[in-house]
Order: C-alpha cells, then sequence, then structure tokens
C-alpha cells in the first residue's frame, strides 16, 4: 500500500503537468508575454526536421507549439520545447516577462557552453523545471534555492561534468522537490552533498545522481533520516568505498534501487528481503562478497536483478525459484559455484539470464527448457559439463545463445536446434568432447548472423547448413578440424561480412594467392592462423581495406609483404608469426596509424627495423624476433611510443649498446633482447621499468573478441624448455638479454623491480657478485644467470624467491655453501649449479667443510667486520701476556735482551760495511 501511495503521487505529478498542456491555450496570449516569446525565437535556431518553432506565428501565442496558458487570463504558464533540437548561445533574457510561468522544459536542446543564468531563480511559481542534456557549463546558481514550489527539477547531463555545485545548502528551501536528477554534474566540491539532501522533506520520491564523482563520504547509519518516502534511488557510477548503506532499509517502498560502479563492500545484507516492493535491484560492478541472501527470495515483485561484476561467491539460492516475477538476471563475473538450481525452471517470465564467467558445474537442468519466455541465455566460461539438453530446441523465442568455454561433451544433433526459429547469435564451444552431428541435408529453422563453434567436431568437411546462412556477419569456427573450404563461398563472405576465424583447423591450399575478392567495406577481422596454408602472401587482402585484424601466423606463407596493403590504414593487430616472408619489413607499416600490436616473429626478414616505426604512437606490442635483421636497437623516446609494452627482439643480428632512451619506456613489462650481438653493460636505469615494479598491466595489450597470435616465448637453450605466452601476455613481467656479448656487473638497480617474474641473462660476460637483494624480486618465477662470469657466494637471500620453479646457475666461478630453506628445497636438481667447482653443500654431492661454510656465511660483509674485529683484542691480549712473562721470570728478561742486542750489531755491522762498498764503487 505504501508503494501504490507514492507511485500514485509520482503519476499524479506526471498526470498534472499533462492536463493543464492540454487546457491551456484556450484563452487569449498576453502580449507582453507573447513579445517575450518571440525574442526568445529570434535567439534560437531551428534547423532541424522536428520545426518546433515554425507554429510561433500569429496573435494568439496560447495555440502555439509548447505553449499553455491559463484559459482564464491568458498568461504563459508552460514553457515545454524538449527534444526540438533547438540551438542557441544564450538563453534569452526575455523569458523573465513570463512571471507566472510554473513548467519550464528545455531538455535535449543544444545552449552549449551557456551558463545557467541567476534569473532562473525568480520564478517562484515554477514547479517543474527541466534542463537536461543541453550542454551547460559553470555552476548552478544558488538562487535555485528561491524556487520554494518546485517539484520537480532536472539537471542532469550525458557524460560529462560541465555543469557543477560546489554547495547544496540551497537545496533544502525547496520543500516541495518530489524529483530531483543531478545525473552527470560534478559535485565533487559539495562535501555536505549527503546531509543537504537527508534536510528534504520525506515528500522526495525520486533521486538520481548517476557519476557525479561524488565524495566518499556515503554514511552508513544516520542519527535521523528525513529521506524515507523514496520509490526510486540511484547513485550509480561514483567512487564510494564502504559497506552497504544500511539508511536504505528505511525506505521500505523503494521500486527502483541502483548503486552500480562504485566499490561498495562487504556482504549484501540479508535484510535486502525487507524491501518487498523492489522491481529492479542494481548492485553491479561493485567488490561485494558473500553468498546471495536466501531472503532476496521475499522479493515478489522483482523483476530486474543484476549483481554482476561483483566476487559474490557460494550458490545461487534455491529461494531465487520464488522470483516468479523477474524476467532479467544478470550474475556474471562472480564466484558463484555449484549446480545450477533446478527451481529457476519456475521462473517463466524469465527473458534474459547471464550467468558467463562463474565457476558453476554440473549439468544443464532440463527444467530450463520450461522457461518459454526465455530470449537471451548466456553461460560462458563456466565449468558446465555432460549433454547439452535436447529439450533446449524447444525455447522458440530464444535469441542469443552462448554455452561456449564449458565442459560439454557428447552430441550435438538437430533436435537441439528444432523449434530454435528466432536464433540470431549462437556460440558453443568445449573442452571435452563434443560433436556437432547433423546431416549434410539439414535445413536449419534460423538464420543466424553470429555464430561461434570452438573446439568441437564439425569437419572435415565444410557443412552444408552453413552455405545456407545468407545473413551471417560474424563467424568463428576455429579448432573445429575443418579441411576445406569452398573458395565460391570464401569469396562471396569475404566481401559482405565483417568477421571471418578459421584458424587452428587443417586447411591445407595454396589456392589463395589466386583468389580475386571484390573490395569489401565491411571485412574487419580475419584469422587463418594455424593451417597449413602456402604460397605467396595472399593478393586478396588488398581489397579489404577496411581490415583492423589480420592474422595469418603458423602457416608456410612465402615472399614479401606486398605494397597493395599499404591501404589498410584502419589495421590495429596484424600477425605473420611464424611462416616463411622475406625482404625487408616495409616502411608503409609505420603509418598505420591504429596499429597496436605487430607480430613478424620467425619469418626470413632481413635488413634493419624501418625508422617510420617511431610515428606508431598506438603500438603496444612489437614481436620481431627469430628474423635476419641486422641494426642497432633504435633510441625510441617515451613521446615517440607512448604505449610500448612488449618489446621483442630475440634471435637476430641486433648489435652495439643497449640505449638508455629505452629507459624511458616506463610501461614495458616484456623486454627480450636476447640471442643478439649486444655488448656493454646492462643499463642500471632500467629501474625505471615502473611496471615491472607495480606489475600494472591496466594499459594491456589491445585484444580483440579473439585470441591474438602467439606473443612470446622463453627458452631455455640448454633443456630445451620452452614457454608461450598468448592470452595470459598481460600479466608477464620478464627481462631476456641472454646470450649476448654483455659485460659489467649485474646492476643491483634491477633487484627494484619486485614485479619481475622471469630474468635471463645467461650466456653473456657478466662479471662480479650475485646482487645481495637479488631476494627482493618477491615474484621471480624463473632465474637464468648461467654461462657468465659470476663469482663469490650465492646470496642467502636467493631462498626468499617463494614462487621461484625454474633456476640456472650453471657454469660460473660461484663459490660457498649452496642456500637452503623454502623454495630452494625443491630445485633438487644438481645441473642446476654444474660448472661451478668451488659450490658445495646440498642438491650437489660435495660436503662442505667448516671454512667452506664460514665463506658462505659471509656472503655480505659482516663476516670479515666479525673477523678483523677479533684480531685487535687477540694481539693485544698477546701482547700483554708476553710482556708479563719478560717481567716476572728474570733468566727470560736477560735471554731476550741479549738475543735483541746481539741481532741489532749483526745489523749494524751489515750496513756499516754496505755503506762502505757503496762508497768505493762511486770513488
Amino acid at each position: 500500500m505504501e508503494m501504490q501511495k507514492h507511485m500514485s503521487f509520482l503519476v499524479l505529478v506526471y498526470a498534472l503537468s499533462v492536463l493543464s498542456f492540454l487546457k491551456f491555450g484556450c484563452g487569449s496570449c498576453d502580449e507582453s508575454e507573447k513579445q517575450a516569446l518571440l525574442l526568445l525565437k529570434e535567439s534560437l535556431t531551428d534547423e532541424q526536421a522536428f520545426n518546433c518553432l515554425s507554429s510561433w506565428v500569429g496573435d494568439d501565442c496560447c495555440a502555439w507549439y509548447g505553449i499553455g496558458c491559463n484559459n482564464i487570463t491568458g498568461h504563459v504558464l508552460q514553457l515545454d520545447l524538449r527534444q526540438c533540437y533547438l540551438t542557441g548561445d544564450q538563453i534569452n533574457p526575455s523569458l523573465l516577462d513570463l512571471k507566472y510561468l510554473t513548467h519550464l522544459d528545455l531538455s535535449y536542446n543544444s545552449f552549449e557552453n551557456v551558463q545557467i543564468p541567476e534569473f532562473f531563480g525568480s520564478f517562484k511559481d515554477l514547479t517543474y523545471l527541466n534542463l537536461s542534456h543541453i550542454y551547460l557549463k559553470g555552476s548552478v546558481p544558488h538562487h535555485f534555492g528561491n524556487l520554494s514550489n518546485l517539484r520537480y527539477l532536472d539537471l542532469s547531463a550525458y557524460f560529462h561534468y560541465d555543469l557543477s555545485i560546489d554547495n547544496m545548502e540551497w537545496l533544502t528551501r525547496l520543500s516541495s522537490l518530489v524529483h530531483l536528477d543531478l545525473s552527470f554534474v560534478d559535485l565533487s566540491r559539495a562535501t555536505n552533498w549527503f546531509r543537504d539532501i537527508n534536510m528534504l522533506p520525506d515528500s522526495l520520491l525520486v533521486l538520481k545522481m548517476v557519476n557525479c564523482q561524488l565524495p566518499n563520504n556515503i554514511p552508513l547509519h544516520l542519527p535521523f533520516t528525513n529521506i524515507t518516502s523514496l520509490i526510486s534511488l540511484n547513485l550509480g557510477l561514483n567512487q564510494f568505498n564502504s559497506s552497504f548503506p544500511l539508511w536504505v532499509f528505511n525506505n521500505t517502498g523503494i521500486a527502483y534501487l541502483s548503486l552500480r560502479s562504485n566499490q561498495f563492500n562487504g556482504p549484501i545484507p540479508d535484510s535486502i528481503g525487507k524491501l518487498t516492493s523492489l522491481v529492479n535491484l542494481d548492485l553491479s560492478s561493485n567488490n561485494f562478497q558473500g553468498p546471495v541472501p536466501e531472503s532476496i527470495g521475499a522479493l515478489a515483485y522483482l523483476a530486474n536483478l543484476d549483481l554482476g561484476e561483483n566476487y559474490v561467491h557460494g550458490l545461487i539460492p534455491q529461494s531465487i525459484g520464488n522470483l516468479t516475477s523477474l524476467q532479467q538476471v544478470n550474475l556474471a563475473g562472480n564466484e558463484i559455484i555449484d549446480q545450477i538450481p533446478s527451481g529457476m525452471g519456475n521462473l517463466t517470465g524469465l527473458r534474459f539470464l547471464n550467468i558467463n564467467f562463474n565457476e558453476l558445474r554440473g549439468f544443464l537442468p532440463e527444467t530450463f527448457c520450461q522457461i518459454s519466455k526465455l530470449e537471451t541465455l548466456f553461460a560462458r566460461g563456466n565449468q558446465l559439463s555432460g549433454s547439452i539438453p535436447r529439450c533446449i530446441g524447444k525455447l522458440s523465442n530464444l535469441g542469443y545463445l552462448d554455452l561456449s568455454h564449458n565442459s560439454w561433451d557428447g552430441f550435438l544433433s538437430e533436435h537441439h536446434f528444432a523449434n530454435l526459429t528466432s536464433l540470431r547469435d549462437l556460440s558453443i564451444s568445449s573442452r571435452s568432447n563434443l560433436v556437432l552431428n547433423v546431416s549434410s541435408a539439414w535445413a536449419p529453422p534460423f538464420q543466424l548472423e553470429s555464430i561461434y563453434l570452438e573446439s568441437l567436431k564439425v569437419g572435415p568437411k565444410f557443412p552444408n547448413w552453413l552455405l545456407a546462412q545468407g545473413d551471417l556477419q560474424y563467424l568463428l569456427i576455429p579448432n573445429t578440424s575443418m579441411s576445406d573450404v569452398p573458395t565460391d563461398w570464401f569469396v562471396s563472405f569475404l566481401s559482405r561480412a565483417t568477421t571471418l576465424d578459421l584458424s587452428n583447423n587443417e586447411i591445407n591450399s595454396e589456392q589463395l594467392s589466386l583468389i580475386s575478392v571484390d573490395s569489401s567495406p565491411f571485412m574487419s577481422a580475419l584469422l587463418l592462423s594455424n593451417n597449413r596454408l602456402s604460397g605467396e602472401f595472399p593478393a586478396f587482402l588488398c581489397n579489404l581495406t577496411s581490415l583492423s585484424i589480420l592474422v595469418l601466423s603458423n602457416n608456410n606463407f612465402s615472399g614479401k609483404i606486398p605494397q597493395c596493403i599499404s591501404n589498410m590504414t584502419r589495421m590495429g593487430d596484424l600477425d605473420v608469426m611464424n611462416n616463411s616472408l622475406s625482404g625487408e619489413i616495409p616502411v608503409f607499416l609505420g603509418f598505420w596509424g591504429e596499429l597496436a600490436y605487430l607480430n613478424l616473429h620467425n619469418n626470413e626478414f632481413e635488413g634493419t627495423l624501418p625508422w617510420s616505426i617511431q610515428n606508431l604512437r598506438k603500438l603496444v606490442a612489437l614481436d620481431a624476433g627469430k628474423n635476419n635483421l641486422r641494426d642497432i636497437l633504435p633510441p625510441w623516446t617515451r613521446d615517440q611510443l607512448p604505449h610500448l609494452r612488449y618489446l621483442i627482439l630475440r634471435s637476430n643480428n641486433f648489435y652495439g649498446n643497449i640505449p638508455t632512451e629505452l629507459c624511458h619506456h616506463t610501461l614495458i613489462q616484456v623486454l627480450d633482447l636476447s640471442q643478439n650481438l649486444f655488448t656493454g653493460n646492462i643499463p642500471p636505469c632500467f629501474n625505471n621499468f615502473s611496471a615491472m615494479i607495480t606489475s600494472d598491466s591496466s594499459e594491456y595489450l589491445y585484444y580483440h573478441a579473439f585470441s591474438v597470435g602467439e606473443v612470446r616465448r622463453i627458452v631455455d637453450d640448454a633443456k630445451g624448455y620452452e614457454q608461450i605466452y598468448t592470452s595470459t601476455l598481460r600479466f608477464m613481467f620478464a627481462i631476456d638479454l641472454s646470450n649476448n656479448n654483455i659485460s659489467g656487473e649485474i646492476p643491483e638497480e634491477l633487484m627494484d623491480l619486485s614485479g619481475l617474474m622471469s630474468l635471463n641473462l645467461a650466456g653473456n660476460h657478466l662479471a662480479g657478485r650475485i646482487p645481495d637483494k637479488i631476494g627482493k624480486l618477491g615474484k621471480l618465477e624463473y632465474l637464468d644467470l648461467s654461462r657468465n662470469e659470476l663469482y663469490g657466494p650465492i646470496p642467502q637471500s636467493l631462498s626468499d624467491l617463494n614462487f621461484l620453479s625454474r633456476l640456472n646457475l650453471s657454469f660460473n666461478d660461484l663459490s660457498g655453501r649452496i642456500p637452503t630453506g623454502n623454495q630452494l628445497q625443491t630445485l633438487d636438481n644438481p645441473s642446476i649449479y654444474a660448472g661451478n667447482n668451488q659450490l658445495c653443500g646440498k642438491p650437489i654431492q660435495k660436503p662442505c667443510t667448516i671454512h667452506d661454510s664460514s665463506e658462505t656465511n659471509s656472503d655480505s660483509d659482516d663476516g670479515h667486520v666479525w673477523f678483523y674485529a677479533g684480531i685487535g683484542p687477540g694481539l693485544l691480549v698477546g701482547f700483554l701476556g708476553f710482556c708479563a712473562s719478560l717481567h716476572f721470570i728474570k733468566s727470560w728478561r736477560y735471554l731476550y735482551f741479549q738475543t735483541v742486542e746481539k741481532a741489532f750489531d749483526k745489523i749494524a755491522i751489515k750496513v756499516a760495511l754496505l755503506r762502505r762498498k757503496i762508497h768505493n764503487k762511486q770513488t
């Protein structure tokens, strides 16, 4: 009843506005007010198709569009120009002559960069004011506090903060306010915003403050609460960092509640079940934890539930089956586990369900087939297994079905799709054994726009039913055992569609070089990697000028990259890794201004890196490793390549010193210059790589909806061990300078890179000691310092590396006891320390002596300090003992002085004879 009362009241407000507009305009127009409206018209431009002001002619202004008058006095009470798309460089002050105005709506027009005039505070009879989405700027005048009769106030904008409020105290004087919308108004300086809101009377029904940059001072409890009649509260897209605000529960009649996209944390209170009037609940994109409260089943009117992108864990409560009014449910991006409750089949009114990216497992309940109104089902990225229920084919309203990245097995047959006449988007993939088993004559009941089928058996023959999908724009069928593609269909699809992914199949053809494709303004992504394609670089690509993603890696294409593809100026991702392409790297690649990912790894390119690469301001990843390039490393500046994160030039013939300009690229998180001819020292300024300190990958690699090719390889040449990073690349932080001619010591500054996961300096001429502070590299998983000229003890701090899984210190001149403890205990392969003849201890079979132990324990200078500190007192004690013996034993004293005297006499005679001999020679 409480909710109905408030809803009725709000509806009444709007109804009165509409009715007043309908009844107004019957009387004669006041002349002074008509002239004021004509002045307003002159200051506005009305060039859009709506032509709202075209009716503003004639004597009776009450008959003009958007004007409402008192039918007795003829005074203008209403001015409503909403969505007329008018433009102007001012709000004409002639409006002041409309002294009886109660309703003013200028929303969805364009007064760009115009400030709100202070005279708006003079409309004391105004009950309705809507200035939303008209691009105003500056501060909201405090004179708005004079509008004491105002019931509806909307100052909201759209994605910009040109309008601001520094103090909201004036708001407390609007004692009749029912509706307040300040969305996208900058309130960052309104530090007492909530106190002022709470001073409003309990007549306030609607409060919207979306993306207002509100200060993080929202209270959890209030000493008193005025706002208890809210039926709609939206505080989304701010930065509140607190637990759930409990004062919300004072508004028992609330129907719409949104706290989305903040940093609210802690559990979702079980008291949420008390808000029994809720129709829409949006708590998405926060940090809420704990389970979904069982009490949510008490929200009988709930139609929309959004808890997506939190840290909610546990089970989906069985009580959710009680919410028979539910139409939309989003639980995506949480940590929800176990099976989907069969009770969800009771949600017969459900149209949208998103449970993507959780940890759900077990079967998809057959009760889902009872949700006959279901239009969208997203269950991507879980651990669901078993067979997909055949009865899913009964869901004739289903338009979007995504069951990809699960562990389905069994067969998909024609029965699974029997009545899916509305289906437009189909995504199914499996980590297990799933086979698409349909006849070659099958005619599906749908016309799809998007298909994603990965890692299930579809081929080897290209299915006929796919050929009949004439509306298809996105076709992604990687790893489906496909071995042939009809040439005619391929040409036609490239000419009309936008995305094609045939990667990881067994397509074997040399005909691509001969295909002719008409110029296509649509095709934006083509992925043909990991097939058996050969021949020269496909010439038909020259007509696909709108391509932004081209992945041809792991084939056997040969020859040069043709000049004709230089017009692909939208290219953002080019991957030709692991082919046999040759010639020089084209200069025109440096003029593709959108290029963010360039992978030329393992080809036969020669010459130098094009100078034009310095123009690629969006470049994030460059991999030109394993080619025949011979060049110095260009001294690219941070200004030239401001987003560079991945630089991989391994296995070429780069030479010279590593330029210190590289240190300015603070975002670098993978640097691989191994197996080249670099000389000089490791620049100490590598500690400027701040991304390797903070493990910050927020500005990560340019990713699209598909997997890019392989990017990063770490190779242990002695073991043949190879590690490949693809989608996990953005979590990798590595330096590899191995197999060069680098000399000097390992810089102490490298030990500042606390986020480093892999460090390979093997096969150089590095000398000196391993830095004592190597234990600071707390995230290190891979360390190779082998085949250098390092000496001295292995620092004990190496045992602090708790994540270390691969270690190689072989063939240096290290000495002393091998450290023990923690993770080092698991690295028990003696080859780790081979070629260091002075090492002892486990895991090698050479026992340590006391001398070895003391040497190892002196891995810092502390041992030497204690040694020399002990010599002084020892000498002093010995000298005092000697003097005491001479004093107390007379015979020793006589013997000692006689011996000293005889020795002194012998020395004096020899010195005299030597002087005489020298004198005789001189004369």
